[in-house]
């Protein structure tokens, strides 16, 4: 474990960054005010929900990428550049095809004399498994193989920390438990330098496995949410009480950040006009996460009358948490089930919905989605334009507005898909003009019911506003 009293390796200070707009995209905020510290002897993991921002805060760390605001210090002096005392393993491999796996791990160590390159190779390749295959080129390798050779280069240069954005997420599992061993091997190893690491990963008992230090990030914009220490000393057996109550320490964590007992309430206040800006402010919605109907109603036939843990439901899913976190948040917001603990308990609605033939079931949906304040939003916006005919671009806009930190865009697509699943919305592409849906025999979707208060006992009732005659700047 770290001295606490020694200075950091690497201090991250109020750290922001946003990725700048381009296309017409507006700039996207990934990172926010984050401030994280690295010591000597620490094995930091980044854990939490896809989007919360690791890969980028890591390549932040190691000097790769320039933050929008905040600064990082390498030794209590400003990072300008890449970190010379940090070494990185890609998701991705990242190996130059046309150099044998002498030619990329020699990379990093070009500039010493020949004598020692030599030297550092044979021993580095012996760490980890590769000294047979110095003059083998990446399409002779395994996967396994080709990450080993990215370990090798990242080690090769004595770094005093190694950051690893999910090296082992693009390998099977035999393959990524084997790395998973040599790396805490090579941790727990008093004869290796390597003390001090720094990684990103979906996978909780790797975190537990390999971390001193687990920092959990929430999304929308990614920030700390939590660190949490691990003080087993190393080797760790997954199998022990303390590993698994590790493990489930940091289950009752995520689930109750991402999936909340108690619902939040957003509440309805003064005086709705007709006008967008009125619309816009007195409408405070909250985003419908970023998942298909088709999705929700398929985890409704998976859960069916018994109840599942949120964790066994992703592995059954073979899915990371983030993503299956997604898809149940979306099924609660429309009463489908329920999360008691850790648990996802399908509703009387949601049997409801899961016994009933299509139409029965969009018509369902419909009802719950129009119960939603973003689906209101979306009703009211349409209802002021001329001819009730809203433009793509305008609902980007006025989703970016009121909903600042999501991509909107891509709730836009969400949005669509399941307004015109539960026939709220029909939208012309060719046009990019969006309209209440007016299918045969259905009737026309009524605007939400003005808030307004009622006028007190013996006093007249309000004057009815008379109908817009241009939409509001």
């Amino acid at each position: 474990m770290s001295d606490p009293s020694s200075q950091p390796l690497i201090e991250v200070r109020h750290v922001s960054h946003e990725y700048g707009s381009t296309g017409g995209h507006e700039a996207e905020l990934v990172l926010s005010d984050i401030n994280l510290s690295i010591c000597g002897n620490e094995a930091v993991a980044l854990l939490g929900p896809s989007g919360c921002g690791k890969s980028t805060l890591v390549r932040i760390m190691a000097g790769l990428i320039t933050p929008s605001k905040g600064e990082v210090l390498w030794k209590g002096s400003p990072l300008t550049g890449v970190s010379p005392g940090v070494s990185m393993v890609f998701q991705n491999f990242a190996l130059f095809p046309w150099l044998s796996v002498r030619g990329n791990v020699l990379l990093p160590v070009e500039h010493l004399p020949p004598a020692e390159q030599a030297a550092r190779l044979e021993k580095v390749l012996a760490t980890v498994g590769l000294g047979a295959y110095e003059y083998s080129y990446p399409r002779e390798l395994s996967g396994g193989m080709k990450q080993r050779v990215g370990i090798a280069r990242a080690l090769i240069a004595n770094p005093e920390v190694l950051a690893m954005d999910e090296p082992f997420s693009a390998l099977d599992v035999l393959t990524a438990e084997t790395l998973r061993n040599e790396i805490a091997r090579l941790l727990a190893s008093a004869d290796h330098p390597l003390r001090t690491m720094v990684f990103v990963t979906h996978n909780i008992s790797e975190a537990v496995f390999l971390a001193t230090k687990i920092v959990l990030l929430a999304a929308n914009p990614g920030r700390v949410d939590v660190v949490v220490p691990v003080t087993m000393p190393y080797p760790r057996d997954p199998d022990s009480p303390e590993f698994r109550a590790a493990v489930e320490n940091l289950h009752r964590i995520l689930t109750h950040t991402n999936l909340p007992d108690t619902a939040v309430a957003v509440a309805d206040a003064g005086k709705v006009s007709t006008k967008v800006d009125e619309t816009r402010r007195r409408i405070a919605p909250v985003s419908i996460p970023y998942v298909t109907p088709a999705e929700v109603l398929g985890l409704l036939g998976l859960i069916d009358h018994e109840a599942t843990d949120v964790f066994e439901l992703a592995e059954r899913l073979g899915k990371e948490f983030g993503s299956v976190v997604r898809l149940v948040k979306a099924a609660e917001l429309l009463g489908l089930v329920r999360t008691p603990g850790q648990d996802v308990e399908i509703t009387p609605l949601g049997l409801e919905a899961l016994a009933a033939v299509p139409t029965e079931q969009k018509r369902i949906v419909r009802e719950q989605l129009l119960k939603l304040k973003i689906f209101e939003l979306l009703v009211r916006l349409i209802k002021v334009q001329p001819e009730q005919l809203l433009s793509d671009e305008e609902l980007i806009r006025e989703l970016t507005i009121a909903l600042p930190h999501e991509k909107p865009r891509q709730l836009f697509r969400t949005l669509l898909s399941w307004g015109r699943y539960s026939e709220i919305i029909s939208y012309d592409q060719r046009k990019h003009i969006i309209r209440l849906y007016e299918g045969k025999g259905r009737t026309r979707v009524a605007a939400p019911a003005p808030l307004v208060p009622p006028a007190p006992a013996g006093d007249p009732a309000p004057p009815t506003p008379p109908p817009p005659t241009s939409p509001a700047a």
